[in-house]
This record gives structure tokens, sequence and C-alpha cells, in this order.
């Protein structure tokens, strides 16, 4: 009788377990620039995405807040359907490889991408960024180019 309730109440600390909400950052593509941000450059999976399918996961640039203010460069992601603002922190290059970090609304963003020359000597970048939260991690592996839009 005791080994049948240990069972039953392991049984139900498991359904409890794993009936939680998923709490994944649901990262969403876009099909244009914010108007919040003086686009700088656009990312997604890869650049056929952003040019054939017009998709965009992540768009870094500068909001201009005031008049008294410069620019405030930032970066921005539709996460749950809401634009996500993140402003950035710091930026380091080492070895052709930059590496630009942003914070805001709970989230850190880090920015990895090595730039190359692509077809018809467009600048386009390669990468990654990893979003995080206290709750969830997620990494993209990214293509990019300045933003024409």
């Amino acid at each position: 009788m005791r080994k049948s309730r240990v069972l039953y109440i392991l049984f139900f600390m498991l359904c409890y377990c794993c009936s939680g909400t998923n709490s994944s950052i649901n990262v969403q593509i876009v099909r244009h620039s914010s108007e919040l941000l003086g686009c700088d450059k656009i990312f997604a999976d890869n650049l056929q995405a952003i040019e054939e399918r017009n998709e965009i996961l992540l768009q870094t640039g500068s909001i201009d807040t005031t008049d008294e203010q410069p620019p405030v460069k930032s970066a921005i992601l539709t996460i749950d359907k809401n634009e996500t603002i993140l402003t950035l922190i710091d930026v380091t290059t080492t070895n052709k490889e930059t590496i630009e970090k942003y914070q805001g609304n709970g989230y850190n963003l880090t920015l990895t991408y090595q730039n190359t020359v692509g077809e018809y000597d467009k600048l386009i970048y390669i990468g990654k960024f990893i979003i995080e939260n206290s709750k969830s991690k997620r990494e993209f592996k990214i293509e990019g180019k300045n933003c024409v839009l």
C-alpha cells in the first residue's frame, strides 16, 4: 500500500512539473523595420529569407528619443507579438569578430558577427545571437545586411 501511494505522489509531481507553461523565449519574424528605430542592420536565418521573403528576426540601429539627447543605440526584436527594445551596453571587436551586448525589458542579447563581402560586393554579416532572460535562453544562427528599406 505504501509503495503505491509513493508512486502515486511521484506520478502526480511529474504531471504537475510537465504541465507548466513553456518558458521558451518566443522570437517572431516580422516583415518590416520598426518605426521606432533608425535601422542600421537587419538579421534573419539567412540572406535569402531577408531578400526573398522580407523576413527580419533582429534589427539594430538608433532610437532618437529627444532633441536634447543623442540617439540611443538599440536592438529590436519581436517577442510574443510585442516589439522588445534593448539598449546597447557594450561593443568589442577582436580578430574580425564584433560582439554587441544589449539589455532591456528583462532580456540580455549578445550579437556576434563577422563582416564579409557577398554577391555584388555587398557587405554582409554572418554570426549568431543569444537572447536570454531569467528563465530561458535561445540561440539563433543568423545572416544580415545593412538596412536598405
